[in-house]
């Protein structure tokens, strides 16, 4: 299988780093927390986006500055019931970062279950993941939102 995207190793990506991965056909990186939509990345040779990731809705940052499990669950459902609302209007990315070595405690895990069950229990919801997100966004939006760009830069 081929590789599709990533996310740079403790998101430490270099001005070039977009362009060796597009040129080496990854479609997609995760490195730059800045939206809850992708968006086209300006590369010299291929096609390249920047898919959603977050800092905010992170276990390994949050847990690392000893926020608690319920705290962190309730942010996350915040952050999901505020993007769900206006994903209604556009669409939204909503990402939730976790990682086994911290969510996946017995003390913790209970947590992310509470977390789960309020994202499922939401209609018109598509759990998925970062390949999927880029495989869709460039079949459907991508061309568009380069023509919007680039027509906005010529201004």
């Amino acid at each position: 299988m081929q590789m599709k995207g990533m996310l740079g190793p403790g998101v430490t990506g270099t001005d070039r780093t977009p362009d060796l991965m597009a040129e080496a056909g990854l479609i997609y990186h995760t490195d730059w927390v800045h939206d809850d939509q992708p968006v086209p990345i300006k590369v010299e040779k291929g096609r390249l986006i920047s898919v959603p990731y977050t800092w905010e809705i992170n276990d390994g940052p949050l847990f690392a500055r000893h926020y608690d499990g319920a705290y962190f669950a309730e942010i996350a459902k915040l952050q999901f019931d505020r993007l769900y609302e206006e994903g209604e209007r556009t669409g939204m990315v909503y990402c939730l970062a976790v990682h086994p070595f911290r969510i996946g405690h017995p003390h913790m895990i209970g947590h992310l279950r509470d977390i789960l069950r309020h994202i499922t229990s939401r209609q018109d919801v598509w759990l998925t993941t970062a390949d999927d997100i880029a495989d869709y966004y460039m079949e459907h939006h991508y061309d568009d939102a380069v023509r919007s760009a680039t027509a906005t830069t010529r201004r």
